[in-house]
């Protein structure tokens, strides 16, 4: 009987420390994906949206684990038009001529 208990506490230690791992894993991929949008992006036409290529190269993540760091993320937007692009600032990207502000006339 103390062998079968003692089997089950360690599968469910075993299983609870990869759960923390993945968790604490997630989070840091989400953070380090975060951090480099918003040192390496704009809130300027043109210049607010990467793709998921550049994102993990900059990053050092694989395009796999950036991806999802991006769709788990809130606080990182997906381009709603395209697959591939990504912002902290916006979910529609800018046309490059656009500007933002008041119009003059």
């Amino acid at each position: 009987m103390n062998e079968i208990v003692t089997a089950v506490v360690i599968a469910a230690l075993v299983a609870l420390g990869s759960w923390a791992i993945a968790t604490g894993r997630a989070h840091l991929d989400q953070n380090t994906a975060y951090r480099w949008l918003r040192q390496h992006t704009k809130d300027e036409p043109g210049e607010s949206h990467v793709g998921t290529a550049e994102l993990a190269k900059g990053t050092g993540l694989t395009e796999e684990r950036t991806h999802r760091a991006c769709l788990s993320d809130s606080r990182i937007h997906r381009a709603s038009g395209e697959v591939d692009s990504w912002s902290v600032w916006r979910k529609e990207p800018q046309g490059a001529y656009e500007k933002r502000g008041l119009l003059f006339l």
